[in-house]
This record gives C-alpha cells, sequence and structure tokens, in this order.
C-alpha cells in the first residue's frame, strides 16, 4: 500500500481524562483514500491506546504492589518489636521468677538445717528420757512387788493398822 500522507490542516484530537491517559484521537477528514485507511488508522491508534492502557495500568498496579510492600514491610517491623519486648518481658519475669525460688530454696534449706541441728539435740534427750522412764518403771515394778510382799506376809489387823496411820494428801 501507498504511504499515507497526514494533512497539516486535520485538528488535534481530543484528549482523554483520569486513567484513561494522554492519548490523542485523530478525527479523519480529507479524501476518499483517507476513508480507506481509516480502519487502519483507528487500529493503529487503538493499539497505542491499548498499550499505553496496560503501561499505565501497570505503572499504577506496580505502584500498589510498592505501596503495599512498604506498608506489609512496616506492620511486619512492628510486630517484631512488639514481639521482642514481649520476649523480654517474659525473659526478665522469668529471671525474677528464679531469683525468687533461688531466695525461698535457700530459706527453706535453712529452716531445714535448723530442724535437722535441733533434732540432733532432742535425740540424747529423747534417750535419756526413755532410759527414765524406763528406769522409773523399774522403781515402780519394784516397789509393787515389795507392797505385795508385804501384804502377804502380814496380817489383815497390821494392815488395817498400817492404813491408819497413813494421811492422803488431796
Amino acid at each position: 500500500m501507498p504511504g499515507r500522507r497526514v494533512s497539516s490542516s486535520r485538528p488535534r484530537s481530543q484528549t482523554l481524562s483520569g486513567d484513561e491517559g494522554d492519548i490523542d484521537f485523530k478525527h479523519s477528514q480529507g479524501s476518499s483514500d483517507d476513508h480507506n485507511e481509516s480502519p487502519r488508522t483507528f487500529a493503529v491508534v487503538a493499539a497505542e491506546f491499548k498499550a499505553t492502557w496496560e503501561k499505565k495500568l501497570r505503572g499504577r498496579d506496580d505502584k500498589i504492589v510498592q505501596t503495599t510492600q512498604k506498608e506489609l514491610h512496616l506492620a511486619l517491623q512492628n510486630k517484631e518489636t512488639e514481639i521482642a519486648n514481649i520476649i523480654n518481658e517474659m525473659e526478665a519475669l522469668h529471671q525474677d521468677f528464679l531469683e525468687q525460688y533461688a531466695i525461698l530454696e535457700d530459706k527453706k534449706r535453712k529452716i531445714t538445717a535448723a530442724i535437722a541441728e535441733v533434732q540432733e539435740e532432742l535425740i540424747p534427750l529423747a534417750v535419756k528420757h526413755h532410759q527414765e522412764i524406763i528406769s522409773l518403771g523399774h522403781e515402780v515394778e519394784n516397789g509393787q512387788l515389795e507392797g505385795m510382799a508385804l501384804i502377804k506376809g502380814a496380817s489383815t489387823r497390821d494392815i488395817a493398822q498400817e492404813l491408819g496411820t497413813l494421811h492422803f494428801d488431796c
């Protein structure tokens, strides 16, 4: 096909507004040859418009992705900081717990040691007390045996006289 001539007397195309981009559409005016090439010119303009439109959409999508990535990165940093603070608080609480537990264990060991010392002192006293009770038990048993021997060998009149002379403290 022969090269297309564009007349300089054609008016400038109207500009699309908003997201449609800055594409100039040219109105076909002129001879009948121009009418024959009008579908071809429209296809070229439509292809340019489509390419520009897709480029603008990709740019807008890229900007949205970048903004979203920045916001996500900031949110992650905030959460990482929050988690780090929580971990630090937990470690501080754990350390405080360990210190308090160690203090209580020390007190418990001191009390247990004091009880063991007192028990060591009580063992000889308990043994001594037990020996005294056994000794006293023997004395009582011996006294009972003597009393029974006296009663067996004595007469009833002697027992009555003996009981009459005893004074009981009541």
